[in-house]
C-alpha cells in the first residue's frame, strides 16, 4: 500500500521512526472541535499518532508500542470509533461511517499487527516450525528429498523463527 501523507507530517513521522520500521498504513481523522488534524500510523511496530494542532504551529507526536497495547472498534452512526489503550492511556480515534470500509481496514491491519507481536501467536509459530523441522528431518533420513531440498526447506524455516 502506498501511505502519502502531507509533507510536515511525514517529518514528523521521520523524526520518530526507528531503523528498519516500515509504514504499514496511515488514516486521519476528518476534523475535530478545536481545528486540529489527527494522523494515526500503523507500522509494523507501533502506532503513531501525530497531532497538528491549530495552523500547523505545533505538533504533537504519541509513539505506542505494539506489544503493550489493545484496541476495540465501534460502529456509531455520524462516526466510527478505533478505542486505543496503552499502559491506562485512552485515545480515541474517529472516522466518518461514511468510510466504515476504510476504517474496518485500518482496524483489522492493527489487530493482524497486535497479533504478530503476541508473545503466545509467536510462541505457537516457533512451535509449528519445530514440528514441520522434525517432519523434515524425518523425509531427509527416509531419504525422499535430497541434501540440497532439505537444506533450503530447512533455511526458509529458520527465516521465520
Amino acid at each position: 500500500m502506498d501511505i502519502r501523507l502531507p509533507s510536515k507530517i511525514q517529518a514528523h513521522l521521520d523524526d520518530v521512526l526507528e531503523e528498519g520500521e516500515r509504514v504499514i498504513d496511515a488514516v486521519k481523522e476528518p476534523w475535530s472541535y478545536f481545528k486540529w488534524h489527527r494522523w494515526t500510523v500503523l507500522t509494523d511496530r507501533r502506532i503513531i499518532v501525530i497531532v497538528r494542532w491549530p495552523f500547523g504551529v505545533s505538533y504533537d507526536v504519541w509513539p505506542m508500542y505494539l506489544g503493550a497495547l489493545s484496541v476495540d472498534m465501534n460502529e456509531g452512526i455520524v462516526f466510527d470509533t478505533i478505542f486505543v489503550d496503552y499502559y491506562a492511556q485512552k485515545f480515541r480515534l474517529q472516522f466518518f461511517t461514511k468510510k466504515r470500509k476504510r476504517t474496518v481496514s485500518f482496524f483489522r491491519g492493527i489487530n493482524k499487527q497486535l497479533i504478530l507481536h503476541n508473545p503466545a501467536s509467536r510462541r505457537k509459530a516457533a512451535e509449528d516450525v519445530v514440528k514441520e523441522m522434525e517432519g523434515l528431518a524425518k523425509v531427509f533420513h527416509e531419504k525422499i528429498i535430497t541434501q540440497e531440498e532439505y537444506d533450503k526447506k530447512k533455511k526458509e524455516l529458520m527465516d521465520k523463527l
